[in-house]
């Protein structure tokens, strides 16, 4: 539940309080939803494109991805063109890519920033779960991890450079960290098909803290779509914070590039993020299994290629950080 001041808040405004109405039914459109796109999945699947390496960045949009391109000058990000998802959540776009009829292109090896892909590859939660409706009559046709050639999770990893500045803490895995454990599994495995993902720009927008200028995250940098919903915070500085969290990411892929080998590479995501835009007259915020929102559901699309030139050796020492996956999870948002 919100708050009661900010359901004060959103009871004072006939819209605001219509769209906190539409936020409580948000599993009951769940529940309806999933088990319909759980038979029939809409979108296009990765694994019917082409490419050697696969990178995911977690919730981005494509408005964002187009914005990252005049804000760097990185020479591979051109032409962001954008698809279609198979899913509305990570749980959803897991178990809806990696279903049953797609077991020969699964043999990939996947290198995991968010702990939900490991969840539901290992049977441990369905999209359902997530979404707060675990009795809806779903019918998930997702294959397991050892249908994939190699898994690794990042999602209880900490770098020990991480932990010596101070960061141990931080709510998920650093872009570097993905970054340096793909590098070095393309360089001791040469994978044919490789995918690495990448929490950001996914909340809680740590970058806040990395940066400097502060201390610990607050309350709206860890949970933001509350605060925007209510107009505790403007949709201009939740914006700026979630393209720090592409940019850090971009950066790490930026080494990521100039660090293996691959003729093909693909950069996507596995869901979008919506900031107040309307959908069917309801204003949409953040990402939801079985939704239809466009924010959501389309995803950018770029291709470039990558050669190991060397510059970067990881030195990984890498630690637990003694989360369990609950706690994993209600960092990142979802309990």
């Amino acid at each position: 539940m919100l708050p009661v001041a900010r359901l004060k808040t959103a009871l004072r405004d006939p819209g605001l309080a219509a769209d906190y109405a539409a936020s409580r039914i948000g599993p009951v459109f769940s529940a309806v939803e999933l088990p319909i796109t759980s038979r029939f999945p809409r979108g296009q699947n990765v694994l019917d494109e082409d490419w050697d390496v696969l990178l995911i960045l977690d919730t981005c949009r494509v408005d964002a991805l187009r914005e990252a391109t005049d804000r760097t000058d990185y020479e591979w990000l051109t032409n962001v063109g954008n698809r279609w998802s198979v899913g509305g959540s990570t749980l959803e776009w897991t178990a809806q890519t990696f279903r049953e009829t797609y077991r020969e292109q699964a043999d990939v090896d996947y290198i995991a920033g968010n702990v939900l892909v490991q969840q539901v590859l290992s049977g441990e939660r369905t999209p359902e779960e997530i979404a707060g409706v675990p009795w809806a009559p779903t019918n998930w046709k997702t294959l397991s991890l050892s249908s994939l050639n190699h898994f690794r999770s990042a999602g209880n990893l900490r770098s020990a450079k991480e932990a010596a500045a101070g960061h141990e803490d931080r709510p998920h895995p650093s872009a570097d960290l993905v970054t340096d454990l793909t590098i070095n599994h393309a360089r001791d495995a040469s994978p044919n098909k490789l995918i690495a993902h990448y929490v950001q720009p996914h909340y809680p927008y740590y970058s806040a803290v990395e940066s400097g200028n502060q201390d610990e995250l607050n309350e709206w940098q860890r949970y933001p779509f509350w605060e925007l919903r209510t107009g505790q915070v403007d949709r201009e500085r939740v914006w700026e914070l979630y393209m720090e969290e592409l940019l850090q990411a971009l950066e790490a892929i930026d080494t990521l590039l100039e660090n293996l080998d691959a003729e093909r590479v693909a950069i996507t995501a596995d869901h979008g993020e919506a900031f107040g835009e309307r959908h069917r007259g309801i204003r949409g915020y953040g990402h939801r299994g079985g939704t239809s929102h466009p924010a959501v559901r389309r995803v950018p699309w770029a291709t470039t290629t990558a050669t190991d030139h060397e510059t970067h050796k990881p030195i990984i020492e890498t630690a637990s950080d003694n989360k369990d996956t609950e706690e994993q999870l209600s960092a990142l948002g979802y309990l």
